[in-house]
Order: structure tokens, then sequence, then C-alpha cells
């Protein structure tokens, strides 16, 4: 019993005794039970039987324990209490620590490190963790296959299936077979199949999904035979895809009817393929009947169409009107109210995937219908016009009302289309007192019509009409402005291009006209700016091509010709043009045997160009094989009859080969029908004084009675007021196939053969190449009637080779002078 000593603050248990009600110490001695459980503690002390330390139990040297004579070990019964090996956790006497077994308040040693993952020892971990490395592999794939990278997507998909087998085997060998994902098999060769139909592996595509299709532990998998059947369309197996189809319609359960009808409508445009059009039109008919829609409205018509059917197609037409959108896409997003806030909430769902949707639905709508309407309405009455006033009347007492006036602009397209001028005219004049888009455009379409009759008043009026009612209409602008490059007012013209384009950026017409604009007015930059923009749109357009090459031309950047002159050759590779421009454009970059190759072309391609003619004659003169010049000549003689220059180059190119006598009877032929021609009788004097023939004073006689008649018409023109006196300069483009050319120059009586030849050479300056056909037919004179009495003359192939004389008489050769040096002939 423990007492309370006088006198001693720090009793530990003091105070007990002052609640009696609560702690009671006084009575413990009178407690039977007490005192029995006092009894029974001592007594099972006192029969313990103490260990004896062994060596794992160490004695400290402080604790005062020894052996006793009876092997006992005892406490010394006087000192201090012995300090033990084992301390309380946290808690030292002579040390005042805060109780922390979790050692969280010692931050000096940083961080705690991580835990540590548990180690994937069991077989349900390593299932687990194969199949979310699958599942990796699967969404891997399909996103390789969205950013359509084809290859690696395959690939993933494969690796996806090998570890899909690699884990099967994992669960049978750990005997978890019956939990295997069944969906995840599923999954890995849908995705398979899918990337093998990408990859156009058809074959192994058609294995897996027949995999699929034949295993039954996999629910729905008969919808599946309708990607079986896409792949039989598109390797030409039509019989096989029906088949497909069909297998797939009858496994398709009831409930699922949009399903049945797509199964359906490929059926129909499979029939279509295969030239079956009947069994086609009961398809799509089907189709109609369980759910209206516009595409097989459409391929029904279409079938009715290529069938001759008058009144089913008049009865598909109806039905496709009454295929209800249920899309108020005007009344829905209209703005009513003052209030702010709810205006731009309208604005915003205006814009939104929904509305967007919403409107690319009622654009294809109305297409079909317009398309339908234009393709019955030729055929479905006895005349064009019978047939477009029954599709407009019965379009207008339907819910797409809106549409009958487009369908009558596009009536007037067709009389277009037929040439009836007149008739679309009448019917675009229907409009003119209407207050609509229709009218805008009809408006348009009368302008351009009057301006291609010529009518430029008539064009301004309607395309100012057309932009009084729509200030929009970028074609009005258009066609103001063409009116306006007519009349040489570039300035207004491109301003109103400008205003075409704020109103469509992305117009075509306004483009191009505009870059035509720049181009004439100089600014070649802003033409290359505008042609830039329009190749941009229009990606393989010839022209765009072709100005964009012609404009760096004209800023003489010669390495970007020669690029977009080859462009535009791959794009149109026989078009005798491009070739002839390419040829042009190495001949004066000095690449004579490029610009053979492609003057060559353009000439296979098209033998009429007296240009091409022109160049390939001179290209064989000057590398002197006149005989296969004459051919060329000989075509030029076929195509222009009436013009002695191309005769006399036949007739030179065979005295160049040594054919004299043929030469010969070439001039005399030519003599006879131009007598007047001087450069014939001095050829003919020259050949038949070297001939020795006694024709040669003959023709003595008739050139002199030929040079005087030209110094009379001289003498005449020299008389008359505003005329110089002397002879002038003139090309030959009044009598030639092309214009403007400067092909020959004419010299006044007092001009020397080096005269005429300087003048030439200074007139080629500005060309980079000595080979020119102007250098080699330089002295020729054309036919004009001004021409034709010069005295003096040059051969237009150049001088003759030396051979020895046989004629007595003397030689008359204008080619004798001793200053003509090598560089004046042909190189």
């Amino acid at each position: 019993m423990i007492s309370r000593q006088s006198g001693i603050d720090d009793d530990l248990y003091g105070g007990y005794n002052d609640y009696p009600s609560i702690y009671n110490t006084k009575d413990l001695d009178e407690d039977s039970v007490f005192q029995e459980a006092v009894q029974m503690s001592n007594y099972r002390k006192n029969i313990m039987t103490p260990k004896i330390p062994g060596t794992a139990m160490r004695l400290g040297t402080s604790s005062g324990f020894h052996r006793t004579g009876t092997g006992l070990i005892s406490r010394p019964p006087t000192g201090p209490r012995p300090m033990t090996a084992v301390r309380g956790v946290g808690y030292t006497r002579s040390r005042q620590v805060t109780f922390d077994p979790l050692n969280m308040g010692n931050t000096s040693r940083g961080p705690a490190p991580p835990l540590e993952s548990g180690k994937e020892d069991t077989p349900e971990e390593k299932i687990k963790s194969a199949e979310r490395k699958i599942m990796d592999l699967i969404e891997s794939s399909v996103e390789a296959a969205l950013g359509e990278n084809m290859r690696v997507a395959l690939e993933r998909a494969r690796e996806a299936s090998s570890r899909e087998r690699v884990l099967i085997r994992l669960q049978e060998q750990a005997g978890l077979s019956d939990s295997h994902n069944v969906d995840l098999t599923l999954a890995v060769l849908f995705n398979l199949a899918t990337q093998y139909t990408n990859n156009e592996m058809y074959t192994e595509a058609i294995a897996t999904y027949q995999a699929i299709t034949r295993n039954r532990m996999f629910s729905h998998s008969a919808r599946l035979k309708v990607n079986v059947g896409n792949i039989y369309v598109k390797i030409g197996q039509l019989s096989q895809a029906i088949k497909m189809y069909r297998m797939a319609f009858d496994q398709a359960p009831t409930a699922q009817k949009d399903l049945r009808i797509k199964i359906t409508h490929n059926i129909g445009m499979v029939l279509v393929r295969m030239g079956r059009l009947e069994e086609a039109v009961n398809s799509f008919e089907w189709v109609m009947k369980e759910k209206s829609e516009f595409k097989a409205g459409l391929h029904a018509i279409l079938c009715h169409f290529a069938l001759s059917h008058r009144d089913k197609m008049k009865r598909g037409f109806l039905e496709l009107l009454e295929v209800q959108l249920n899309i108020d896409q005007e009344d829905k997003y209209t703005i009513t109210t003052d209030d702010v806030a709810a205006n731009i909430l309208n604005e915003v769902i205006r814009n939104d995937e929904l509305s967007k949707l919403e409107t690319t639905m009622q654009f294809d709508a109305e297409k079909t219908i317009l398309t339908a309407a234009k393709l019955i309405a030729p055929v479905i009455e006895d005349t064009l016009a019978a047939g477009f006033a029954w599709c407009v009347d019965t379009m207008k007492s339907s819910a797409y009302s809106s549409l009958a006036a487009d369908l009558e602009i596009n009536k007037a397209m067709v009389f277009l289309y037929n040439r009836e001028t007149g008739l679309a005219i009448d019917t675009l004049k229907m409009f003119e007192n209407r207050d609509s888009k229709a009218n805008s455009s009809a408006s348009t379409m009368l302008s351009f019509i009057s301006f291609l009759q010529g009518d430029y008043e008539q064009a301004e009026k309607y395309a100012e009409a057309a932009r009084k009612v729509d200030s929009y209409n970028a074609a009005a602008y258009v066609n103001l402005a063409a009116v306006a490059i007519r009349r040489n007012e570039l300035e207004r013209a491109r301003e109103l291009l400008l205003c075409a384009l704020d109103s469509d950026a992305s117009h075509v017409q306004a483009l191009y006209n505009l870059g035509l604009v720049y181009k004439r007015q100089g600014w070649y930059e802003e033409a290359l700016e505008c042609f830039w923009k329009l190749r941009n749109i229009v990606r393989y357009d010839p022209q765009t091509v072709y100005q964009i090459g012609r404009l760096y031309e004209l800023i003489k950047d010669l390495d970007q010709v020669a690029e977009w002159y080859n462009q535009l050759l791959t794009i149109m590779p026989s078009d005798p043009g491009v070739l002839r421009k390419l040829g042009e454009m190495y001949d004066n970059l000095g690449d004579r045997q490029l610009a053979f190759q492609h003057y060559h072309d353009s000439y296979r391609f098209y033998p009429a160009n007296f240009d091409v003619i022109e160049w390939l004659g001179s290209y064989y003169i000057g590398m002197q094989v006149a005989e296969k010049a004459l051919p060329y000549f000989g075509r030029a003689v076929e195509l222009a009859p009436d013009q002695p220059r191309w005769r006399l180059l036949v007739a030179t190119c065979l005295r160049r080969k040594g054919e004299f006598h043929k030469a010969l009877e070439e001039y005399q032929a030519i003599h006879r029908k131009f007598p007047e021609n001087i450069e014939c009788l001095k050829f003919l004097i020259r050949l038949c004084s070297d001939l020795g023939m006694k024709e040669a004073q003959g023709y003595v006689a008739e050139l002199k009675r030929a040079e005087r008649s030209k110094e009379l018409k001289e003498r005449q023109s020299s008389a008359r007021p505003g005329t110089t006196g002397s002879g002038s300069r003139r090309s030959n483009s009044g009598n030639s196939s092309r214009g403007g050319s400067g092909m020959s120059i004419q010299s006044d009586n007092r001009s020397s053969p080096i005269t005429i030849r300087r003048e030439l050479r200074s007139s080629l300056s500005g060309g980079p190449s000595r080979f020119n056909r102007l250098s080699i037919l330089d002295g020729y004179e054309n036919n004009t009637p001004e021409s034709q009495n010069d005295m003096n003359y040059n051969d237009p192939v150049g001088p003759l080779p030396v051979r020895p004389m046989t004629a007595a008489g003397k030689r008359d050769d204008d080619f004798g002078d001793e200053e003509l040096g090598d560089d004046l002939l042909p190189v």
C-alpha cells in the first residue's frame, strides 16, 4: 500500500484520496478482490524460472548484475537503478525531445525518396501490364492513321497483334485463360484489318475481317461484312461485294434501321456499276420508303433518266421535294431583341459547329434539287421550255420555292449552251423588275452577253444594275472593269477590280484581270503578286503559269523564265505555242541545240506556223545543209502560194545545192506569176549568164522596164505632200502571216549592202544571240508594190560557194564586195 508522505511535494499519487467517490485507496486492505489479485501476482513471480544469460545476452558493466551460487541472477539490494539495454522509443527522461516516430520534424535530410514500384511478380500483374501496352499501341496506331502516316500505323497495329498473341500464351501458362479480355482481341484485329485496308493490302484485310466474323465470341461482328464488301468494290469484285452486303443485311437486327438503309443504298450503287439499273432502282425506292433522303432520291432519278422513264422521273422529283430538313436556319438566329448580350450570344451561336452543319445540309439539299431539275427538265416534256416550266411550277408549290428563280437562271444557261442566245436573253430579262439576288445574277449574265456581242454600252448598263441590286456582286465589278479595259481606262479598271476582290478575295477572274491591268501599266511586281495568288487558288492553270513566266521575262530574270516555261510545258506537253516560246527563249540564250529541239517539236505538232518554218529553214541554211531547209520552205509555199518570198527561198536552196536547172525552172515559174519582181529577174539574169543562155538579154530588158516603173512610182510618191522623196524602211508585215515581225528590212536606193547589214545588226542589238533568222534572211525584199522596184538586192541565203566559171560573160555578183565579213554570214 502506497501512502502519502508529509513534506514531499512531488508525490505522483498525492491527492487521490481527496476524491473518495472517484479514487478510494484507504479501503484496499479490506478489499478481498484486490488482495487476491496481489497474492496471485506474487505467486506468479515466485514460480518464474529466471533465464541464465547466454552468449547472445550481454550484460552491461553498469547494470550491476552478478551470478549467485545457486545460478540465479539477482539485483543488488542497494544502489541506483541499473540501466537496461533497451530504451523506450521516442522518450528519455534526460532529453526533452518531441515524440516524432516518423521523423517528420527533421527537414535537414531533404525530401523523402520515391516509393519503390511494386514488383510485377504475380501473373495477374504481368497480364494487366501487357494489356495496357497493347491498348497504347492501338491508340498510337489510330493516331498515326489520322495523321495519314499509314505505314507507321500498320507497323504498330502488327506489333499490337503480336503482343496480344504473347498475352494469350502467358494466360494459358498461368491457367487464367477464362479471364481473357475478348474485347481487347476484337480491338486488335479490327485495327489491324483497318490498317491493312488503308495500306491497300486488301487480301490481308479480308482475311483479318473473316477471322473476326467467323468467331462467335465476338458479338455484332456481322456488320463488319459491310467492310469486306467495300473492299471487294475497291478491287472490282462486284458480285462478291453484293453477296457480302446482303449477308450483312440479313444478319443486321431489325432495330438497326439506319444500318439496313445504308447497306441497301450500297447494294443499289454496286448494281448501277454493274449496269443492272432496274434492280438498282428497286433498292433506291426501298430506301425512300423507309426513310426519305436526298442522296437516294437523286440516284433513283438518275436511274430513271438512264432508262428514259418520263413519268417515273417526275414522280421521283416530287418525292425529292417532299424530303424535309427540319432546319429553320433563317428564323432561329434572327436578332430581334434590343438586349446586347442576347445579340452577341446569337452571333456566337450563328457561327458555331451546329450552325455550320445545318448550313452545309441546306446547301447540299438545294444543290441536289437543282441538279435533278436541270437533269430532267430537257427530257420530261417535248420541248426544253415546257420541261423547265413544269419543274419551276412544281418547285414553287413546295417547301423549296426559293429555288425557282435559280432554276430559271439555269434555264437561260442551257439556252446559251444550245446557242439560243435570243431565248436566253428573253429569259433573263424577266428578272429586271425583281428586287432580289436573282435579279443581280440575271443582270450580270446580260452584261456578259452584251460584252461578247460588242455592245459595251449595254454591258455597262446591266453591270451597273447588278451592282446596285447587290453591292457585293464581284462578277458585276469584273464586267465593269472589262468594259473599262476595252476603253483603255486602266485606272478605273484597277479600282473596280480591287472592289471585286474586297467582296470576294478568291475571285479568279478578278485576280487574273487585275494582273493583266498591272502588266499593261508596267507594274510587274504587283502583277506577279496577283498571279501568284491566283496560282495558289488554281494550281495548274496554264494561262496563269504562262503569265508568271512572261512577267519574269519582262523583268529579265532568265532563270525564272526557263523554270516557269518548263513547268508550262509539263502541263501542256503538246502545245506548239509553248514549244515555240521555249525555242525562242533558248535561241536568245544562245543554246541553239535546245532551241532547235523545241522548234522542231512545235513544227511537228503544228506545221503551219510561218515563224517556226522560217526559223528551222534558217537553222539548216546556217548549218550549210540547204537540202534539209528545202522541205520547210516547200511547206510554206503550199500554205502561202501567193507570196513570192517562199518560192524565192525554195529556188535559192536549189541553187545552193547545185541543181541550177531546177533553180532556173523555179525562177522562171516565179517570173511568170510575178513578172515585176525585181529579185527574181536578177536571179534569172545571173543563172542565164552563168549557163550561157541567150535568154539573159531578154531578162535584162525586163529588169530595166521594172526599174523604170519603180522609179516612176517613187517620183509620184515623192510629189505627194507628207512624203520624203527617198525610200523608207518597210517591214513585210503586210504580206507575212504574222504582223510586226521585222522579218525583212528595206533600204533606200542610195544604201549599200554593207549599210543594210549594219542597220540590221543595230536593230538586233537587243538580242543576245548572233544566230537569228534575220541575220540569214536579212536582205530579202517583200512583194509589196513599193518594194518590187528596189534596185539594191541581197541574196537571202548568202553567197554561193566558189566554183569554176564556165560562162564568158562578166559575173554580176552583188555578194562580191570584199567588205562583207564572215560575221555577216550564217553561224
